[in-house]
């Protein structure tokens, strides 16, 4: 029998990659956790899928061999005997629900879960929780640094999967480009961070260790919008911006998903000090036969029509 894997948050894009992955993963045994109807629920850009395509997307995967299991997700009376028998918790909470975690945490440690899989899918958040500008990206990374503590107080395991930049939040145009942008990064986009993490999850190497991977490239911003350009048949705009031009770009906007998640994720990549990447490609060595979704499918299915929504949102 496999280890039996519980994912929250499963809806997401990167929840819902992760549990495909997952029952076609020979090693894991899959159950999700789904909060009770009318819990209050985040997203990162705001919007979220109605109950009754959730509820076709849990009977999807019930009918692959899926454990669903409801509970109240704020109250440990409900979570506790919910996570029972699991072995592994993985959260993909969005990046404005990261405080949901806590109650997970403590109910996973008196259900006798072995290993809790924090959402941590972005920056190496231990690095990023010192660099110096003030704002949401920062404290958030200053909570998730504090709840990856939390879990070893718990007296679990963790595996923390930073994943670098989702490149369909950052193609709107003009592309704005920490530095010159010919610092390699790695990116992953949604679909791709929740396919890796099954197969993280299976290395030996990933428990208690900080995973950083590149689940779709590892290349610089300026290579990526090469690629773009090519596929494209026309130049992409771009505006290359140092620290204290990102800075003056995000104390000009109004509170929000612009400002507050895509603003200052750029001054937190233009403020990593030289010679100290906030991104790794921990799959070319450990995960070399994990292949990302192809830049040549991406783009059109995935990262344009994503680049118009924002265009159209940030008008």
């Amino acid at each position: 029998m496999g280890k039996i894997v519980t994912v929250f948050a499963a809806s997401g894009t990167a929840g819902q990659a992760c549990v495909n992955e997952l029952l076609d993963h020979p090693d894991f045994e899959v159950r999700v956790l789904q909060r009770k109807p009318g819990q209050q629920e985040k997203s990162s850009s705001g919007q979220t899928l109605e109950q009754d395509e959730k509820q076709r997307i849990w009977d999807a995967w019930a009918a692959r061999g899926a454990e669903i299991r409801e509970a109240d997700v704020t109250s440990h009376a409900e979570l506790i005997p919910a996570l029972e028998g699991t072995d592994y918790l993985v959260s993909c909470v969005p990046i404005f629900a990261t405080e949901s975690q806590y109650p997970l945490i403590f109910a996973a440690a008196e259900a006798g879960v072995e290993r809790f899989v924090p959402s941590e899918f972005g920056y190496i958040y231990e690095w990023e929780q010192f660099w110096p500008s003030p704002h949401a990206h920062r404290m958030i990374a200053r909570q998730k640094a504090f709840i990856r503590r939390v879990i070893e107080l718990a007296g679990m395991d963790y595996t923390i999967i930073p994943a670098g930049l989702w490149p369909e939040y950052y193609m709107a145009e003009p592309v704005l480009i920490p530095g010159d942008g010919e610092r390699k990064v790695s990116w992953s986009t949604g679909a791709d961070v929740g396919r890796i993490i099954p197969h993280v999850l299976a290395h030996p190497l990933s428990r208690n260790a900080v995973c950083p991977v590149a689940a779709t490239a590892y290349m610089s911003w300026n290579e990526l919008l090469d690629k773009r350009e090519q596929l494209l048949g026309r130049k992409v705009e771009r505006r290359y911006m140092d620290a204290a031009q990102w800075r003056e770009a995000h104390a000009a906007a109004a509170p929000g998903f612009y400002r507050d998640v895509l603003l200052a994720i750029g001054i937190a990549g233009a403020e990593c000090p030289e010679g100290m990447p906030l991104w790794a490609n921990w799959n070319a060595m450990h995960l070399p036969n994990f292949k990302g979704t192809p830049l040549d499918e991406l783009f059109p299915q995935v990262i344009e029509p994503t680049a118009e929504q924002l265009k159209a949102l940030l008008a």
